[in-house]
């Protein structure tokens, strides 16, 4: 085990050696704790992701109960919609059945005005003719007098 550490150890130094190189600043001057602020900065970030972690789990949960809300309001709106649909069939089929109904009785008020018409004729008719009746009988009446005052005289 230990022939197997060291060999790992043997290859893994170069590219720590490399990576070592790698981070330290080019055309700038290091500072000696620039490595241990970046730690402590990382930590200090790595604190924070929690409770932003959290107002963005709690901006979730807001965001789904908007969309619970919102689907809920939506099918609401859907069934009053329905409902709303059904009254307007049910009024149109009553309106069907009123125009019906309506047509029905203009039909009978014409049918009654036209009797009335047929009345208001016939009534009219029967006064011209009990007038001229009146009038032949007072004529008659009339004409037997004149010819009753006409005979006399002669006799």
């Amino acid at each position: 085990m230990r022939h197997g550490f060291s060999r790992i150890l043997r290859k893994s130094f170069p590219a720590a050696l490399l990576l070592g190189l790698l981070l330290l600043p080019a055309g700038r001057e290091a500072k000696a704790w620039e490595p241990f602020d970046n730690f402590v900065n990382g930590i200090e970030m790595f604190g924070e992701l929690p409770s932003e972690v959290n107002e963005l789990r709690q901006s979730y949960n807001e965001t789904v109960t908007q969309l619970e809300d919102a689907k809920s309001d939506l099918q609401a709106y859907r069934d009053d919609m329905e409902t709303y649909r059904a009254q307007i069939t049910q009024l149109n089929e009553q309106n069907e059945r009123l125009d019906e109904q309506n047509k029905q009785l203009q039909d009978t008020v014409a049918l009654l005005n036209k009797a009335q018409q047929e009345r208001d004729q016939s009534a009219k008719t029967m006064k011209i003719v009990i007038f001229v009746l009146i009038g032949l009988f007072a004529g008659y009446f009339l004409l037997i007098r004149v010819l009753r005052f006409g005979l006399r005289g002669r006799r």
